[in-house]
């Protein structure tokens, strides 16, 4: 009765108001440059709101929508945001489309790529920041996203604090300033949690760069008592605070060549991988986790009181061999056993390049 009545005084029916706003909300969600909506599909959207909307009123919507975008952009200076989309009809698909957008579909999918493949930021905060890239695409666009990216699986940090540590660190190196942080080390005795290093001593070091490698975020800081600079996984970091004492370690910083530096300290090997354990000491915990992760397909458990086992897929070769001798009597290949033999002719082939004549 009210909506007959409105109909008889000339006024609008219920949530006319709302309506451009719905149908540009619509085409936003719905469209792209391969999926367009008819104004049969848009009226019936409207409904589910419970809107009624008259044919040639949608498509005087749209159109009005059409012109406000392509408006010259010296006329539409406060709103020029909007001058990043653009609406159109497709005659072959039979309806409107949203053909462009502020951000390129390639350029929101390698975004998504890089935030599902980051192990610095916790699951929570992935959520958040792919949910922010899912609000810029259509809902087609969001399927693709999440059969393309989704699927990929990186272990995340536990650590929630991270970002703010960022934040901190960042205005610590800007202001010049050294900072204190608490840093943490891996248990066997407790593998869901890490404990505290030096019995929670504060760590005081001059911040000079953040290096990301392999997923993760390191600080690149100087140590002033041992006078040379050091790496720190942020995600091992709390507590981080700035201190009210000035840099030192400038002189170092500035004689260092950081793709050498970030060659040497995150080199990476190639080859065939298999699934391998390695025996180590329990003082290598920490620098296998490091290299390693904590994935799911990565296992951890002590071996007798002075050693452990960490069982994952390694990428075989002449490198990894290389690495792994660094360790002198603390490495052991355990199996499988054809990476053993192997293992053993790398080693005769350079025991034999020192035999004396």
């Amino acid at each position: 009765m009210e909506e007959q009545k409105a109909k008889k005084q000339g006024g609008k029916r219920p949530g006319q108001k709302f309506k451009s706003l719905l149908v540009w909300n619509l085409l936003l969600k719905r469209t792209d440059e391969n999926h367009a909506a008819g104004i049969k599909e848009i009226q019936a959207l409207l409904e589910d709101y419970g809107i009624e909307a008259e044919r040639h009123s949608v498509s005087r919507d749209i159109k009005d929508l059409m012109e406000l975008l392509n408006k010259d952009q010296e006329v539409m200076m406060e709103d020029r945001d909007l001058l990043n989309y653009e609406v159109e009809y497709d005659a072959e698909l039979h309806g409107y489309k949203v053909v462009r957008r502020p951000y390129e579909f390639d350029d929101l999918r390698l975004l998504a790529e890089c935030v599902r493949a980051s192990k610095f930021i916790s699951q929570k905060q992935e959520e958040s920041l792919l949910a922010a890239i899912e609000g810029l695409c259509s809902e087609h666009q969001v399927k693709e996203l999440k059969n393309e990216v989704y699927l990929v699986g990186r272990s995340k940090t536990a650590n929630r604090w991270i970002m703010g540590s960022m934040l901190t660190i960042n205005q610590a190196i800007r202001d010049n300033v050294k900072i204190g942080f608490k840093y943490q080390k891996n248990s066997l005795s407790n593998r869901s949690q890490q404990v505290d290093r030096r019995k929670g001593a504060e760590y005081i070091f001059s911040p000079y760069k953040l290096i990301i490698n392999d997923g993760n975020y390191y600080l690149l800081a100087y140590d002033s008592k041992r006078q040379m600079m050091k790496t720190f996984r942020l995600d091992r970091m709390r507590e981080v605070k700035m201190k009210n004492e000035a840099r030192d370690g400038q002189e170092v910083y500035a004689q260092m060549d950081m793709q050498t530096y970030c060659l040497q300290h995150f080199g990476m090997f190639s080859g065939e991988k298999k699934r391998v354990q390695l025996r180590f000491t329990n003082n290598l915990l920490d620098t296998m986790v490091d290299r390693f992760g904590t994935g799911a397909d990565v296992l951890y458990g002590p071996d007798g009181d002075r050693h452990f086992i960490v069982t994952t897929e390694i990428a075989i070769s002449d490198q990894f061999f290389g690495w792994l001798c660094g360790f002198r009597k603390m490495a052991k290949i355990v199996s499988p056993p054809d990476v053993v033999a192997d293992f053993q002719k790398f080693l005769d082939d350079i025991s034999g390049r020192y035999e004396t004549e």
